[in-house]
């Protein structure tokens, strides 16, 4: 083989490295900032469930409390009748 094909077989064997070797760093970093992304979303996720609770469990509270004034209002128009 001349030197010349030594030469562009070795410089394209370099570049091919750092070419499958900068796909192999870029994949490794968008796995780990997916996972990073995952984590986050899990964490979100976990505070709106947290949230839901207790707004529901606020307007259950909500709702017997106009309930209970409701009734009590509703006695006394009836007791105000009665007499």
């Amino acid at each position: 083989m001349s030197p010349d094909v030594l030469a562009f077989t070795a410089t394209f064997a370099l570049l091919s490295t750092f070419v499958v070797g900068g796909f192999a760093l870029l994949f490794t970093e968008m796995r780990r900032l997916e996972n990073k992304f995952d984590r986050a979303l899990d964490r979100l996720d976990s505070k709106l469930n947290d949230q839901r609770r207790d707004l529901a469990e606020e307007f259950r509270a909500q709702r017997a409390e106009v309930l209970a004034q409701t009734t009590a209002l509703a006695n006394a128009i009836t007791a105000a009748r009665g007499l």
